[in-house]
């Protein structure tokens, strides 16, 4: 008499790699975020401006740029259902921001 054995179930390698894709995109979405923020932030009257106009586009810029590479990555996770779509909600929103404050509300000063 033989022991039935149990299949083995992908969902250990599942798991990791949602941890890890989760990681990952947390990882990369940080400084994103950290630029989304500083963009967003109100600059006061008193604010010294010194060629602001050029930094404040090069670095939304550049976070449009990391935006879309965010986005990029997202997609082999969720076309291969390690994660969920909504994982495309927090780089989307923070280039619709970008994209905005870049596009209608101009630097001080310019």
């Amino acid at each position: 008499m033989t022991t039935p054995t149990r299949p083995r179930s992908p969902g250990g390698r599942l798991l990791i790699g949602t941890f890890l894709g989760a990681c990952l995109l947390v990882t990369i979405e940080a400084p994103l975020a950290f630029v989304t923020l500083v963009q967003l932030m109100p600059r006061g009257e008193e604010a010294v401006e010194f060629d602001a106009a050029v930094e404040f586009s090069l670095l939304s810029k550049l976070g449009i740029g990391w935006a879309l590479l965010c986005l990029a990555l997202t997609l082999p996770f969720v076309k291969t259902r390690r994660l969920r779509p909504w994982w495309y909600a927090p780089p989307l929103i923070m280039l619709a921001a970008l994209a905005v404050r870049l596009s209608f509300f101009p630097p001080y000063g310019s």
